[in-house]
């Protein structure tokens, strides 16, 4: 199968949007899409969103995704809301994938949730609801120092770089002490000020 398009991950993550919208599933986009949208352009093959889906949202949701051209699977959900890990929503002609991720217990996710904002998200004016840019950087931290990827800190650095001054720096400060990433979070703000000065 062919590498999905970008343009195809935007048109089947725009449906999904329309389809929680429409069943008032509260929802927050986060992961390496958010940080796109809010920093750097790097190659993403599929969109996460935190969802605070019901058991009674399961069948509506599955029926919004026909299987002549979506894979869902309601005993996955099911079991995915018992669980407390991840479900997808598969478009198979394009390799599109959505990845559900039932609204975890850990506080920071709950804290970020509460924050969430409405942004537009492309040139065309369509809009979704994110994860802050704040709490994005400092996901990408605790993601980094879990896993050790690179990927995870050049996210964060990205939109440090490009929402710059707009940034709540106290908080995100603030929020990173708690977090256990002060550290970290200084020193790429270092990196940041000097690539937007150039030095």
């Amino acid at each position: 199968m062919e590498q999905v398009r970008d343009y195809e991950l935007k048109d089947f993550f725009a449906y999904v949007v329309r389809v929680l919208e429409r069943l008032d599933i509260p929802y927050m986009v986060v992961g390496g899409f958010a940080a796109i949208i809010y920093g750097e352009p790097r190659l993403t093959i599929d969109v996460d969103i935190v969802v605070d889906i019901k058991p009674q949202h399961i069948e509506p949701f599955v029926a919004a995704f026909p299987i002549s051209d979506y894979y869902v699977s309601e005993e996955g959900i099911r079991d995915s809301l018992e669980r407390r890990y991840p479900f997808n929503v598969i478009q198979p002609a394009t390799g599109a994938k959505v990845d559900l991720i039932p609204l975890p217990r850990d506080p920071l996710t709950r804290s970020a949730f509460q924050r969430r904002q409405r942004i537009e998200y492309d040139p065309a004016g369509h809009s979704a609801t994110f994860i802050t840019p704040e709490d994005i950087i400092l996901a990408k931290l605790v993601a980094f120092r879990q896993t050790g990827s690179d990927k995870h800190r050049r996210d964060a650095r990205g939109v440090l770089v490009t929402q710059g001054e707009q940034l709540d720096l106290q908080a995100l400060r603030r929020n990173a002490q708690a977090a256990g990433t002060l550290d970290r979070l200084e020193e790429i703000l270092e990196e940041a000020k000097r690539e937007i000065n150039g030095t």
